[in-house]
């Protein structure tokens, strides 16, 4: 437990620090990050980081979290790329990396590059407004572990993550919009230009980041692996301390936040 939180506070304050600079210094801290989950992506589908589709995808992943997201014809092309080149590797290995891989392959590449990308563009929009998602998260979580330890009875979804409750959940989302609602009162917060529409991102961050979280569980589960990756003591993989800001991202651009 204390490797744990020793761990969790020092990662933290550091990404805190370069998330507060901003700049290059988050781009290429981004980039790092996304590579590293990337990699785990492949970890866990036992395919190596020296093999040709990892380092295809780990260029296309670079590529996507340092280009503006909001013009498609920065991504389109990118991604048609990708996915040829993988599938002509699939039949140069004798369809040793078969169609699966391929899927696969092309699905890590979209959804880290993608999340990724667009946490660099919410970061060059406002810090504050990452700030809020980041905090709204975290509070998210610890509603959830906390109400639920306390109060869960039901079951979530026990075949894949069998400690979750829906009173954990409903618990997270009560959270974090008392979260909003101080957030509103003591911080000059006119980014979202209502408070209806900080709700509406309070209720979204929160739903949706637990989603993400379930999402990467049933994955592990249907991998067979308990971690993403083992990078971070107590904690296991970055993937597993991003997976619910990966989830998030997506909905607040479909939204018009980012």
């Amino acid at each position: 437990m204390k490797e744990r939180i020793l761990t969790g506070v020092i990662a933290g304050a550091l990404f805190l620090l370069v998330l507060w600079y901003g700049s290059w210094a988050f781009t290429l801290l981004a980039m790092l990050i996304a590579a590293i989950i990337f990699t785990e992506f492949m970890f866990m589908k036992n395919i190596r980081a020296q093999e040709l589709p990892s380092m295809l995808g780990i260029l296309s992943v670079l590529f996507l979290v340092n280009h503006d997201l909001m013009d498609p014809m920065n991504i389109s092309p990118l991604l048609s790329v990708t996915a040829v080149l993988l599938l002509i590797y699939s039949f140069i290995s004798h369809n040793r990396f078969h169609v699966d891989h391929v899927a696969y392959t092309f699905f890590a590449v979209f959804y880290t590059g993608y999340g990724f990308g667009l946490l660099v563009n919410m970061r060059h929009e406002s810090l504050l407004l990452i700030l809020f998602v980041l905090i709204l998260i975290w509070a998210t979580d610890s509603g959830a572990y906390f109400i639920g330890k306390k109060m869960g009875k039901n079951k979530l979804a026990p075949s894949i993550s069998p400690n979750k409750t829906i009173e954990g959940s409903l618990g997270g989302i009560i959270v974090a919009l008392v979260v909003a609602f101080l957030f509103q009162q003591w911080v000059e917060f006119d980014i979202l230009h209502s408070s209806i529409m900080i709700y509406i991102v309070a209720l979204i961050v929160a739903v949706f980041g637990q989603m993400g979280d379930l999402a990467e569980s049933a994955l592990k589960r249907y991998l067979d692996v308990k971690d993403s990756g083992k990078i971070l003591p107590g904690h296991g993989g970055l993937l597993d301390r991003f997976d619910s800001l990966l989830f998030v991202l997506p909905a607040l651009h479909i939204i018009g936040v980012i």
